[in-house]
Order: structure tokens, then C-alpha cells, then sequence
């Protein structure tokens, strides 16, 4: 997703807070039906292509996590290796030279459940170890070592002798077997009693003085449950009609370290094509109080059929049990649709811009009406004016960081194409989607459909031109001001941007008066291109100068110097500014 940022912040109406509050959880509504899921064992209720690592018959009619005993743990594991002797070596790009062999240095390679690409260990090697980190902790009760394709072709390039070292924590491994005489191509070491362990080293103890080692896979297996799993449902046909998605109830039990998330995508056809929303995005929960509270999943509404997805995680020994799943829905829409895009689409970069948001709405006699509209932004903008077809009509705009709220007095139930007009400064594009609300039905909004072009979504919006300078269009307002606690102009807000930076830089903001002295810090951090502005005590990202220095006590009244810098590789770029400071 693109970005955009604002660059200034306007305090404009406020709206009746009350208004906005946040969504409650859903209360009782002539039109709220509840769709519930709470047998799993169906097997025409989920894709089964699409579920992976669960067990659908441990516990009646719930979900949990595969058991680990058939699945190679290491397949999901990190491995790396050190080497304490030579390092394989391949012929150079100079004749008669050589160079690493990175290929076969590559411990990742004994995952990959191909018996024919290898780590090679030269002479000389023994005592170098191979480290496999599980991502989890794990009950390992055994472990296998295979030699260039399982075959036994060569017994002198397989590992002679070695040992497991296990544990919890990577600096206190504890040794769990040692094999002194290994004869087998694939090694499997059976532990007398299951290791409880996220790490897991093989460390070389033999090999012939002649030839190399050559180890083509390491497998682990152990009890428990797999570390992760998903359960796809079905694409559900059965609600008949177009609704509007509301909040999502997950019904589950959770173990030590584990977790349930979900997400949803939703259509029109009866199979996901080009027209369906893509997955929301996951929504985790860690403990059964989360997961009851509900919550709203970002999908394209009102629309007929849906489809959702569960996935289940462990880095423990326990799992999740999910007993049901359920979502509440209305018939009763707030508009039969809604399509949204913004012109112009293209506008140039850390310019002040003027964009026009539109949202086509089409309402029938049973439609509930719309009373609010959000639009999402990653920055504060300022709404000018609102108008439907072309008319101007009375509204009401509360501002925030990343949100532009517009409340109507009247409720628009008559069809309608609704122009929001709105000021920014951009920094790099992004998309702006929005939602409808109805003050009958506060507590499920509808999210708006943008409209599809020939390059994407009609609510994005990109930018052209790269800006000169590093620091861009500094400000310093208010200017006077006026520190002496009335609550008026008491301190100045710093504002700029950063541009042109990709890693993150030294910026700095000082305070000196007139003599060269430094008399206060306002910020030293690391930065990547970043906008600050607005003011910081309403959400803005800017910066706070209240006139007083390093020590805490209020300066005189004069003249001081503002200085910013950011570290660039230049050898730094610096912009200083004058402020007044009176009583």
C-alpha cells in the first residue's frame, strides 16, 4: 500500500464527540442475525486444500493443532553452521585460484527435503557443529542425519560420529545422544525420554582425514503439536441476500504461548475471482477475554457470500481449541452501495494539494441511511467544503492524526454523488478508504467500495517529482510566542519534513542564543524520510520548543536561533530560523 503524509494541521469544526465514540460491542438490533459456526468435523464447510496442520477429530467438533510426531519439525527451523577447520572451496574466476564455496556452506540446504543438495564439512572440520533453531519449543524425541542421497554410496564422506546437544535457551544446551560408530546413510537417533527444547546442535565428532563430510538432511520429529495450522472454511452461499458484515466472535480455549487469529474476504460470485475484497487483514488473539469481545474485519460490503480463515499458533507444547466461530450481520444496509474514488490521482510531492473525495451513493426505501462518513489517511487533513450532486450541504468535521470524520445533521437516504473537498501536503502516495456510518446502527459501519481503474483503486492517489533538500519546508509558528503560562502562544511548534532519506539519519533539533551558546536539546534521533508537523499536543507529529532551556527554567525575553540538522552522508544539511521569545 502507498503512503501519504500531511504537512500541516488546521483545527477546523468539531463534531459532537459522542458521535464517534468508539464502536461499543454489538448490542441487540431489529436487523442484527447472527450466523454461528460450532461443528468443524463437517468436511463440506472447509476447503480442505486450504487447510493445512490441524486436527479436526482430537477434540468433537473443534479445531486444534496437528500433532507433531509425523511432521519434520525442521522444515520450519533455521539452521546455520561453523566451521572450525577449512571452509569448502570451488575453482575462482582466475585460473589455478579458489574461492568459498557458498553453496555448499549453506546450512538452510538441509531443510529442504532434497537428498542430493549438501553441506560438505573438509578434513580437518571436526568439532564444527550445525545449529538449528525451531522457532518454538518443541518435545523432540527424535532425530535423523542423511548422507549425499540416503544411499551409502560413499561411507567415508558420511559423518563418522556425532552428538545432539539440546535446549531451551541457545547458551545452555545439555548433550541428549552421541552416536560413535555410524554405519547407516540415514541415521535416526530414538531419545530414551522425549527433549523439551527450541535448539537443537549437531556437532561433527569423526570424519576421515581424506575426504570431506557430506550432510544432505537433518529431520527432527517430536510430540506435541506442529507450531502452526490453518483451517480454511468453505465459500458460504447461504445468506441469500447482500449484507453488511459486523463484528466477529471467536469462541476458544488457549494454552501457554499460543494464539488464534482470522480474517475474511467476501463477494458476489460463488467463486473468489477478481471482484471478491482480498483477506482483511489477521486479527490475532491471545486469551479467550479478547477473542469474545468481537471485532470488525476490514472486507468489501454489502456483499453476498464470504469466506474466512482461522490460523492457529503454538510456540510452546500446548495448542488453541477454537469451538466455534461467529459473525453478525445486516440485511438492513446503511446505502445498497457505495463506490468512492479522488481526483486528481496524481499531484506534485510537499505541495499544498486540494482533493476531491467522491463517493457515489445509491439508497433504496430499506436502506438505514447515512449519517457519517470516515475517511482513513496515515496523516490529519483539513475538509473545506461537502456537497451533493454539486450542492453545497451543512456538515460537521472532527479532525484526528489519521482519520477525517464528516457528520451530516440530516440523514442522506436519497442517492446521491457525495464531493468532500480536502487540503493536505503529500510526501509519497497511498490509498484513502473510507466508511459509512448510520446513526441507527452505530456500532457496525460499512466500509465503501473504490471505484477500479485501468492502474488500481480510484481512492489512490500517487505523487511526481522528488524534493531538492533534506529538510523541507521548515515552519515555526507561532512566532512570537509567548511562554508566561496564560495558556495562550506558550510554546512554538516546529515544523518540517524529511525527505530524500532511505536509512535513518541523526536529526537533531538545538535551541542557541544569540552568543553561539546552546541552551537546549529539543531532539536528537535517527530518522528515515519523515514528515513532522502539526502540533504534537493534538495528535500532530511536530515539535514543542516551551522557551525554556536544558535545565528546566524559562529563558529571557530575545531573540534565539533554531537550529536543524540531519546527519547525511553529504556531510549534513542544517536549516536555522529565528524565533521570538516575550512576555
Amino acid at each position: 500500500m502507498r503512503k501519504i503524509f500531511y504537512l500541516f494541521f488546521v483545527t477546523s469544526v468539531i463534531f459532537p464527540l459522542s458521535l464517534y465514540s468508539q464502536l461499543p460491542e454489538v448490542t441487540s438490533s431489529s436487523d442484527s442475525l447472527v450466523y454461528s459456526i460450532t461443528d468443524f468435523s463437517d468436511s463440506t464447510k472447509r476447503d480442505i486444500q486450504q487447510t493445512a496442520d490441524v486436527d479436526l477429530g482430537a477434540v468433537p467438533h473443534a479445531i486444534v493443532l496437528a500433532s507433531g510426531d509425523t511432521k519434520n519439525l525442521a522444515l520450519d527451523a533455521r539452521f546455520s553452521i561453523t566451521y572450525i577447520g577449512p571452509i569448502p572451496q570451488t575453482n575462482g574466476p582466475i585460473p589455478n585460484t579458489t574461492v568459498p564455496d557458498t553453496a555448499k556452506m549453506n546450512a538452510n540446504k538441509l531443510r529442504d527435503n532434497n537428498l542430493f543438495s549438501i553441506v560438505s564439512l573438509p578434513p580437518g572440520n571436526v568439532g564444527s557443529f550445525i545449529t538449528i533453531d525451531l522457532q518454538a519449543i518443541r518435545r523432540i524425541n527424535r532425530i535423523q542425519v542423511a548422507d549425499l542421497g540416503g544411499f551409502g554410496s560413499s561411507k567415508k564422506q558420511r559423518p563418522l560420529a556425532f552428538s545432539y546437544y539440546a535446549g531451551v535457551d541457545s547458551n545452555s544446551l545439555t548433550k541428549i545422544y552421541q552416536e560413535l560408530d555410524n554405519q547407516d546413510s540415514i541415521h535416526t537417533a530414538y531419545l530414551s525420554q522425549p527433549v523439551i527444547a527450541r535448539y537443537l546442535v549437531f556437532v561433527l565428532d569423526k570424519q576421515t582425514l581424506t575426504d570431506y563430510t557430506v550432510i544432505s538432511e537433518i529431520r527432527i520429529f517430536g510430540e506435541g503439536y506442529v507450531s502452526e495450522g490453518t483451517y480454511t472454511s468453505a465459500i458460504d452461499t447461504s445468506l441469500g441476500a447482500a449484507v453488511n458484515f459486523g463484528q466477529v466472535y471467536v469462541d476458544a480455549d488457549f494454552d501457554n504461548a499460543t494464539s488464534v487469529s482470522i480474517e475474511m474476504r467476501t463477494g458476489n460470485t460463488p467463486a473468489a475471482d477478481t471482484t471478491w475484497s482480498a483477506w482483511s487483514t489477521p486479527v490475532e488473539f491471545f486469551s479467550a477475554e479478547e477473542a469474545e469481545k468481537g471485532t470488525l474485519l476490514d472486507v468489501k460490503e454489502p456483499r453476498r457470500n464470504f469466506q474466512y480463515r482461522l490460523h492457529l499458533f503454538t510456540s510452546d507444547l500446548g495448542t488453541p481449541k477454537v469451538k466455534g466461530v461467529k459473525f453478525v450481520y445486516q440485511k438492513n444496509l446503511i446505502a445498497d452501495s457505495t463506490v468512492a474514488f479522488i481526483t486528481p490521482s496524481d499531484v506534485p510531492v510537499l505541495s499544498p494539494v486540494t482533493l476531491k473525495y467522491s463517493i457515489a451513493a445509491y439508497f433504496s426505501h430499506s436502506s438505514l441511511g447515512l449519517d457519517t462518513v470516515k475517511i482513513r489517511s496515515p496523516g490529519p487533513a483539513v475538509v473545506r467544503s461537502v456537497s451533493s450532486d454539486g450542492v453545497p450541504i451543512s456538515y460537521t468535521f472532527l479532525p484526528a492524526p489519521d482519520q477525517m470524520t464528516i457528520g451530516f445533521p440530516q440523514t442522506i437516504v436519497t442517492s446521491s454523488t457525495i464531493d468532500i473537498t480536502f487540503t493536505t501536503k503529500l510526501i509519497e502516495g497511498a490509498d484513502f478508504p473510507a466508511e459509512i456510518v448510520s446513526k441507527n446502527a452505530s456500532w457496525n459501519p460499512q466500509f465503501v467500495d473504490p471505484h477500479r481503474t485501468a492502474t488500481g483503486d480510484g481512492w489512490s492517489v500517487t505523487t511526481n517529482g522528488v524534493p531538492e533538500n533534506v529538510l523541507v519546508d521548515v515552519q515555526i509558528d507561532p512566532n512570537p510566542f509567548t511562554p508566561n503560562g496564560d495558556g495562550k502562544n506558550d510554546a512554538t511548534i516546529i515544523d518540517f519534513s524529511v525527505a530524500n532519506v532511505e536509512t535513518p539519519k541523526t536529526l537533531s533539533i538545538s535551541i542557541y542564543d544569540l552568543t553561539g551558546k546552546k541552551i537546549r536539546t529539543v531532539v536528537s534521533m535517527p530518522s528515515a524520510a519523515n514528515p513532522y508537523f502539526g502540533d504534537p499536543r493534538s495528535g500532530g507529529k511536530g515539535f514543542l520548543w516551551d522557551g525554556r532551556n536544558d535545565n528546566g527554567k524559562l529563558v529571557l525575553p530575545g531573540v534565539y536561533i533554531i537550529q536543524l540538522a540531519v546527519n547525511v552522508d553529504n556531510g549534513g544539511e542544517f536549516v536555522t530560523k529565528t524565533v521570538v521569545v516575550a512576555y
